[in-house]
């Protein structure tokens, strides 16, 4: 078996997973500093209280979908890695959907190998499933979605995907990319007799019989799984697990530009935090509409540089978050017109520039020394090597529709030289 193999690679990364778990276990108890996240502990208490018969959320800062606190029950009466196992192995989960649409696509399983393996060795995803964070629960919906809706299983693509928006709310960004290509894919007879550009336009975006039971099939199950858990625990349910998210204004230090000026407005009169609300969500808005357009053909690429966009402006931006787009960027690596220079800079200016954030935020954490906006200074540089990385990612990218001009799965445009192998 060459070592390049899909199999090979998902066992080395059960295998390094594994291991890292057992790291975190003995650092855990060895060192203060603990390795286990955080949240993995709130999962963990929410998951006892559910299991008691109680409430997820009495356990303080549980601002999540009831259903992490039941996929963790098992950490009750199984072993408290459980969720730490189910997670890493959602992971592996995530590298083999994504082998599976780079093979949909046409894609030869040698490069399908390597991209997937930029997923399953990448060490933030390695790191945040092994320390207990739930993103690969996420992650797995988002790019299972993807690839029903390339399987044309619309039904179970839909089911899949309000299952997402219910956990997170942030994957909506897509519907719009799916109801278009869902009425090209389904109402061609309607636009190849369209005469003007405009009544293209108007005809896509009126609704075919696919998009709207997908539409339907999707405010069903998400309507449905707020009514019912609203039902089960009442208010709280929504203020912890929606209302907080979109509601909130971080004033603490993180990625975002914002987090700054919202600190100042906090000391000022309210309608200046409510402006600079505003003025992150029209940018989202904005590049979600705009790349939606223009890219819809080609889902994998429009997801990634929708959700890069839509992380760069938003209020709020942590480590975790990036990962929303990372797990889409195996998908598009292989149509990418770069040469290992410019992918090279493009990664090294990227780390960085977190560096450069991550130096004076732990002098000012840790140290307490008084320099904020020298953290809000690195943020700014970030925020600007992320549009430079979007502007790079717009200019070199090699668009190939999911779908040809008879219906059919498109294939994806590949500009690496590989030897082909054999699948296994």
């Amino acid at each position: 078996m060459p070592f390049g193999s899909l199999s090979v690679i998902l066992f080395g990364g059960v295998l390094l997973r594994l291991l890292l778990i057992g790291y975190g276990e003995w650092q855990d108890k060895a060192f203060d500093l603990q390795y286990t996240d955080i949240d993995y502990s709130v999962f963990s208490d929410a998951a006892a209280h559910v299991y008691k018969g109680g409430s997820p959320y009495e356990r303080e800062t549980f601002r999540y979908t009831p259903l992490i606190a039941y996929l963790l029950v098992p950490n009750v009466f199984i072993h408290p890695c459980f969720g730490k196992l189910l997670f890493s192995l959602l992971d592996i989960l995530h590298g083999f959907l994504l082998f599976k649409i780079l093979e949909l696509r046409g894609v030869s399983h040698a490069v399908g190998s390597i991209c997937t393996a930029a997923w399953v060795f990448n060490p933030l995803p390695l790191v945040v499933s092994t320390r207990g964070n739930a993103e690969s629960v996420l992650a797995c919906m988002v790019v299972g979605t993807l690839y029903l809706i390339l399987k044309k299983q619309n039904v179970l693509a839909a089911l899949l995907f309000a299952l997402a928006v219910h956990t997170k709310t942030y994957p909506i960004v897509y519907a719009p990319s799916i109801y278009l290509l869902m009425n090209e894919q389904y109402g061609l007879s309607y636009r190849t007799k369209a005469k003007t550009k405009l009544q293209y336009v108007l005809t896509l975006l009126w609704p075919s019989d696919i998009s709207m039971v997908f539409a339907a099939i999707g405010a069903f199950v998400t309507i449905g799984l707020c009514f019912m858990f609203y039902i089960m625990y009442g208010q709280i349910f929504l203020d912890e697990t929606y209302l907080y998210h979109i509601t909130r204004k971080d004033i603490q230090h993180n990625f975002s530009i914002y987090f700054y000026p919202l600190r100042i407005s906090e000391q000022l009169e309210p309608i200046f935090s409510s402006i600079i609300g505003l003025s992150a969500f029209l940018p989202q808005l904005g590049a979600t509409l705009t790349f939606t357009y223009k890219y819809y053909r080609d889902l994998p690429f429009c997801w990634f540089i929708i959700t890069l966009a839509f992380v760069t402006f938003n209020k709020v931006c942590t480590s975790q978050y990036f990962l929303w787009y990372l797990c889409l960027l195996p998908l598009i690596l292989p149509s990418l017109k770069l040469s290992i220079k410019e992918a090279s800079l493009m990664f090294v200016l990227w780390l960085a520039a977190q560096g450069v954030w991550f130096l004076p935020a732990y002098y000012y954490e840790y140290h307490h020394y008084d320099i904020l906006g020298l953290v809000w200074t690195a943020s700014l540089l970030f925020f600007w090597i992320n549009i430079w990385c979007m502007w790079t990612f717009l200019r070199s990218y090699q668009h190939s529709p999911v779908l040809d001009e008879n219906n059919q799965l498109g294939k994806q445009i590949v500009l690496w030289k590989w030897p082909v192998t054999k699948a296994d």
